[in-house]
């Protein structure tokens, strides 16, 4: 009952910071509150089936927590603006918490699935807003609300695609029809927001689900089902390609997209660059975290992951922030590959790498520690990872001995 009631929260969570404070109204201390009660039913829930808390802190949170305490502490050397400090830390602790609160729950459930349905319910709103009742936010581009940053609202369209891929189940002929639906509102969504970054992202998984999910999903189907998919894909090719593509052509995105590639962002590599030279100024260190926007000439945070880590964070903090990345592309790399772990383990594990290497290239154009979406998404990753230690290990075990059987034939033989 506590683990439903912490889910009933983090459901509450994120569609109130991502969706209803950007389009109505913010409620005081609204994402702590929610956030307290989901931990404290965990809290309750350990208690009461006397588990170890600590259990549950990967190494990728432990190496965020120790992140978030250097930036604080540098920071206050660093930050004139202390206030401003403190409220930015706090929020990224807050993250961290949200994304504890997903390894925990994931953990007890033995699956991802409550937080895969509730992030694509919650694009879903995003993107129906968005179609519906979107606002202009300046040149042209569309987005929940004045408060809603068209760039995040793409954040939650790509990702809603990769989560909708991950659930996707030819062998269920209408909800496949269904799922492609939604895919192709996200899709939608998008163009409206301008996020160039966001519909590349999209592109770029599908092209990734084909060439490294599909093929190998249509291999265990039977003819008949092969079929239908294969009708079902063509329909939708065919539909995107008259529908989708006109309204691409007459987009916001479309337009941007070729200033892009013709003259490229001024702004951006300006930006980049003033990062490069704050780097340069304090590279231990940095200048601390989520200064850049204090003390840029541009009077924003720098739009890139990698520019605001290595120009808030220096070296130190860089280090603690990326590695975890590294964690988790090594942890990926042996679940979709680990054969014998199962077809089913293997499939989603392919589509969650899809997912990190999404994460990637967004964080080219986004700042994904600023981010609560980007939280979600990582936490997802690091809870399916979690989840599935066990099977991985006993696949690698099998792996091994296979290996030294083979070995010891050859070495009789």
């Amino acid at each position: 009952m506590l683990i439903k009631f912490s889910q009933l929260f983090y459901g509450l969570i994120i569609l109130y910071y991502g969706w209803f404070q950007v389009v109505f109204f913010q409620v005081p201390n609204g994402l702590l509150i929610l956030g307290s009660g989901m931990i404290f039913c965990i809290i309750l829930d350990a208690l009461m089936t006397k588990r170890n808390l600590l259990d549950y802190i990967t190494k990728e949170i432990f190496l965020w927590f120790i992140f978030a305490l250097t930036s604080f502490l540098f920071g206050i050397f660093l930050v004139e603006n202390k206030g401003s400090l403190f409220s930015s830390i706090l929020t990224f602790s807050q993250f961290l918490f949200l994304i504890y609160g997903i390894v925990y729950i994931s953990k007890r459930k033995g699956t991802i699935n409550f937080f895969v349905n509730i992030f694509i319910i919650f694009a879903v709103i995003c993107a129906f807003t968005t179609v519906t009742l979107g606002v202009e936010v300046g040149q042209g581009r569309i987005s929940m609300g004045t408060r809603a940053n068209p760039n995040s609202v793409g954040i939650t369209m790509a990702l809603g695609v990769v989560f909708i891929l991950y659930r996707l189940d030819f062998r269920r002929f209408m909800y496949s029809t269904a799922s492609l639906g939604i895919v192709g509102l996200l899709t939608y969504a998008t163009l409206l927001t301008g996020s160039r970054k966001s519909l590349i992202a999209i592109i770029l998984i599908l092209i990734y689900w084909c060439l490294f999910v599909i093929v190998n999903d249509l291999k265990s189907l039977d003819i008949f089902t092969k079929l239908k998919i294969i009708f079902l894909l063509t329909i939708v090719s065919i539909a995107f390609y008259y529908i989708i593509y006109p309204l691409f052509k007459d987009s916001v995105i479309f337009s941007r997209l070729l200033t892009l590639f013709e003259a490229g962002d001024e702004t951006r590599e300006g930006m980049y660059s003033e990062a490069l030279k704050f780097f340069q100024d304090s590279p231990i260190v940095g200048i601390g975290f989520n200064n850049y926007r204090n003390l840029s000439f541009f009077g924003k945070y720098s739009h890139s992951t990698y520019a605001e880590a290595l120009a808030c964070t220096g070296i130190i903090g860089t280090i603690l922030y990326f590695v975890p990345y590294l964690l988790l592309l090594y942890k990926y790399i042996k679940l979709s590959f680990l054969y014998n772990i199962g077809y089913s383990v293997m499939k989603q594990s392919r589509v969650m790498l899809g997912a990190f290497i999404s994460l990637l290239f967004l964080g080219v154009g986004v700042i994904h520690f600023y981010e609560m979406t980007s939280s979600i998404a990582f936490g997802m990753l690091i809870a399916f990872c979690k989840v599935n230690k066990t099977n991985s290990l006993v696949a690698e075990k099998n792996k091994n001995q296979s290996r030294k059987k083979r070995r010891s034939l050859y070495a009789s033989n």
